[in-house]
């Protein structure tokens, strides 16, 4: 069980490796449209499109590796003041009855829009470009896949330090060792 969670916290740690290249990839682009724009006075036909997409990738790229790094934004409001027993019992019955349920729903739904935008050759509708869309539904749907996935691991890590057996981060391990 602990390799199957080290291996999910892996994947995200990689997915959100690959969004903060998209992210500067992102970047480049966008400069290079907006030279291409106002200094040549020749807009690019794909810029709109590809820089929403990267923008979107790299967005839903990141969210589970938010969620294995404890990164993700949360409501002082519910954790001030508790004790950390409180709060994993917090986290374990809300990523249980509302988070994954909500998550694997939407995940479920996106399969369903990627094999429809592919079965269909659906296109963006949007400028001269007008590219096929389920390159960037397929992304949605993996980001959201690890998500799910990733929301798994953080129940079982929630009801392992519970139970007393805390999985120990990659940090707390090289700390332990002194390194």
């Amino acid at each position: 069980m602990r390799a199957l969670v080290r291996g999910v916290d892996a994947a995200s740690r990689l997915f959100g490796a690959i969004a903060a290249v998209l992210v500067i990839v992102l970047v480049v682009l966008m400069l290079y449209d907006v030279v291409a724009r106002y200094v040549l006075n020749a807009p690019t036909e794909w810029g709109n499109d590809l820089n929403t997409w990267l923008m979107g990738s790299a967005f839903v790229l990141s969210i589970a590796y938010a969620m294995s790094t404890d990164s993700h934004v949360r409501v002082d409001l519910l954790y001030n003041g508790q004790t950390r027993r409180h709060i994993r019992i917090f986290d374990l019955i809300g990523l249980t009855l509302i988070v994954l349920p909500t998550v694997a729903w939407i995940t479920y739904g996106l399969a369903d829009h990627f094999l429809t935008a592919y079965r269909t050759g659906e296109r963006s509708g949007s400028g001269g470009w007008n590219p096929v869309v389920w390159p960037f539904k397929l992304i949605l749907l993996v980001g959201f896949a690890i998500f799910t996935v990733q929301i798994a691991a953080e129940i079982i890590k929630r009801a392992a330090a519970l139970v007393g057996r805390p999985f120990e981060t990659p940090e707390e391990t090289t700390d332990a060792h002194g390194v």
